[in-house]
């Protein structure tokens, strides 16, 4: 950043007219500086001439203009001024606007000279806003010397004042505050400064005196979550030596008091001694969502020793008692388990009589780190029962446990069904190209046509994810010796594959002799789903309309050609070839009705005049007249074109709406 700037300044000083690099710049007038805005600004950034960002500050008036640039010359003079620019800037404090660029100014200059200053305008200046404004400046600046004057401030009638000069007394007295900040009847409005001062201790290592005022404001006449927060920081102020207050705070009846020592016990010092004190306290807790809250807190405690105290207790937890505990439990061993944790995360995910308790388990075996806990895994998917299996195979996928590829491949000819759903599910996201055969020999071996449709759901996903041309080809080899009903799904994929092999395959079987199959294939040429196989889908669906001898396919062709110029991308000239070949191979008017949808997605002058061009067809001319309409209102802007396409529309149609909204549009143009 600072390279960058100092390329800038040399940029500005190669840009600057020759009068902006004048040394006696700064005594241009009022109205010249107005007129240059921009340069004096370039030049602001550029100098660390302080009489040039005086001149600028003195200027009078309060436009918009001015005060823009005077903005920059205070912030300048808070990076260069001097104690010179004191007077100067004390005179602009009590001046709406300028007051806070100038009090921006004051609290970067160095030199008692500054606060003496401050404390000085605090005298004259009566406006609220502004005069705590001086006083936040004065806490900013923390200089000792400034503490009397603020002090003078904490009793003030307006509510910001007061705030101004607890925030300014607590950054300036030092151990001089401590005795205002501990008093029972402390204004609540000044706690937040009282928090201020005994962070100032503690970072300076004070703890005692820190403590102190925690203390004070944890049992003083102030907000309720004042008390809650300066009880949490003197815990963790005194740290080990805060475990006895802790441990109270597990045991209060007060639910706010309870969630501070949950809080807090997770943030105190690493080590077995908190861990231990907060597992005592599992015992004593009758209520069981109490008893949850504290066991998730200990295992937010994930240091070595903590862990090594907390994962007896939460272990057995985990296996028994209260649902609520046990999914607390549970949850709390994905930070504090190992592998002995295994078999009670593994009985507790096949317990499908308990969902929460199963959930719980799944989501911590899905997370615990560890090559251990995979080979558990592993061995739960070669030995297990078919639930502990279905179990295993989603945590394979979730895991990616490369080693359970194999078995879960066994899984796929399982005789129990959920077995082989989950085992094809989680291959459907791993599977590779030479996977594909045994994928597709799960779907010709389907059971019943409900595991046949939910295989092929699998197969589907896996082969948009696979090479083209590989895997239809492997789907090729299966055609000779399936069923029809095996082909007919086999030919679904090839929709979903695309590709060059793929559109040979189902083209074989569109021009074939099977009806079924025939059928299918035309069918799917409406279908097919990638864009960039239009071409080919074209030809297909072209050659399919103008060649079939059965008027079915005739139709199903020019459908499926008219479909690629409605749906997918292209240029407008073939968009328009393609409507052009439609209506002349289209046999019913339907058929040849369908460019007119066409044209409606599609609009543009090119398209409304070949609409037009329609309006003289008697069977056409009200499709013609719509569409026309519809066109010009989608159209932005006036056009010769679109007003006589309008006329034309009015001259034409019978129908009373579209004659009005072709007035419409003809009124806009």
């Amino acid at each position: 950043m600072k390279h960058t700037y100092s390329l800038f300044i040399v940029l500005f000083l190669a840009v600057c007219p020759a009068w902006a690099q004048d040394p006696s710049w700064h005594q241009v007038p009022k109205d010249t500086l107005l007129e240059k805005g921009a340069d004096v600004i370039k030049m602001l950034l550029s100098t660390t001439d302080e009489n040039a960002m005086l001149n600028i500050v003195k200027q009078q008036g309060a436009e918009n203009d001015i005060l823009r640039l005077k903005m920059f010359a205070y912030k300048r003079l808070g990076m260069y001024g001097t104690k010179a620019a004191v007077p100067v800037l004390v005179e602009k404090l009590d001046i709406e606007k300028e007051g806070f660029y100038a009090r921006y100014a004051l609290e970067t200059i160095p030199g008692d000279e500054i606060d003496a200053a401050l404390c000085e305008a605090t005298k004259t200046i009566k406006n609220p806003n502004r005069l705590a404004g001086i006083l936040t400046s004065l806490g900013v600046r923390g200089n000792p010397k400034s503490a009397a004057t603020a002090k003078g401030f904490l009793q003030h009638a307006d509510l910001d004042v007061r705030k101004a000069a607890g925030y300014a007394y607590a950054g300036t007295a030092g151990d001089e505050a401590v005795e205002f900040f501990t008093q029972k009847s402390l204004d609540p409005a000044l706690a937040d400064s009282g928090f201020l001062l005994a962070e100032i201790f503690a970072n300076k290592g004070e703890k005692e005196k820190a403590i102190k005022i925690y203390d004070a404001l944890s049992v003083a006449d102030i907000k309720a979550y004042q008390k809650e927060a300066a009880l949490y920081r003197g815990i963790l102020v005194r740290g080990l030596d805060g475990i006895d207050l802790l441990v109270a705070q597990l045991n209060s009846e007060s639910p706010k008091f309870f969630g501070v020592g949950l809080k807090v016990g997770r943030e105190l010092p690493a080590g077995a001694a908190v861990t231990k004190a907060m597992v005592e306290q599992l015992g004593k807790q009758s209520e069981p969502l109490r008893k949850a809250k504290l066991v998730r807190s200990i295992g937010d405690r994930k240091d070595k020793e903590s862990k090594a105290v907390s994962l007896p207790a939460i272990s057995q937890l985990a296996q028994s008692g209260e649902v609520v505990i046990r999914v607390a439990a549970i949850d709390s061993l994905r930070n504090i388990g190992d592998p002995s944790v295994l078999p009670i995360l593994i009985d507790a995910a096949n317990q499908t009589d308990l969902p929460e308790i199963a959930k719980a388990a799944e989501n911590t075996l899905r997370n615990l780190p560890g090559k251990e806990i995979d080979d558990a895994i592993v061995g739960l998917l070669e030995k297990g029962n078919s639930a502990a299996k279905i179990t295993a195979i989603g945590l394979v996928e979730d895991r990616r446990i490369i080693s359970a590829y194999p078995l879960l491949k066994k899984g796929l000819s399982d005789s129990d069904a959920g077995v082989r759903k989950a085992a094809i599910d989680a291959l459907g996201q791993t599977a590779g190209i030479e996977d594909l055969p045994i994928l597709l020999g799960v779907l010709d071996k389907s059971k019943s046509e409900e595991e046949a449709q939910k295989v092929l759901v699998v197969l589907k996903s896996a082969c948009t994810r696979l090479p083209q041309d590989a895997a239809s080809s492997e789907i090729l080899k299966l055609f000779a010796d399936s069923s029809t009903v095996m082909k007919i799904n086999l030919l679904d994929l090839l929709k979903e594959i695309g590709g060059a092999k793929a559109m040979e395959i189902v083209n074989q079987y569109a021009w074939g002799n099977d009806a079924e199959l025939k059928d299918k294939a035309t069918a799917i040429l409406g279908q097919w789903r990638s864009p960039q196989d239009i071409n080919l889908v074209a030809a297909a669906c072209l050659k399919l309309a103008k060649e079939s001898k059965e008027n079915k396919f005739k139709v199903r062709g020019l459908r499926g050609y008219i479909r690629l110029a409605r749906q997918f991308s292209m240029s407008e000239e073939q968009r328009l070839q393609i409507c052009r070949e439609v209506y002349d191979l289209a046999d019913r008017d339907e058929d040849k009705r369908l460019i007119f949808d066409v044209f409606v997605r599609n609009p543009s002058l090119k398209v409304l005049d070949v609409t037009v061009q329609y309006l003289s067809n008697e069977k056409f001319k009200e499709n013609a007249s719509e569409t026309a309409v519809a066109i010009g209102e989608k159209l932005q802007g006036k056009s010769p074109q679109i007003a006589d396409a309008m006329k034309k529309v009015i001259e034409t149609t019978a129908n009373n709406n579209v004659k009005e909204r072709a007035q419409r549009v003809l009124d806009k143009q």
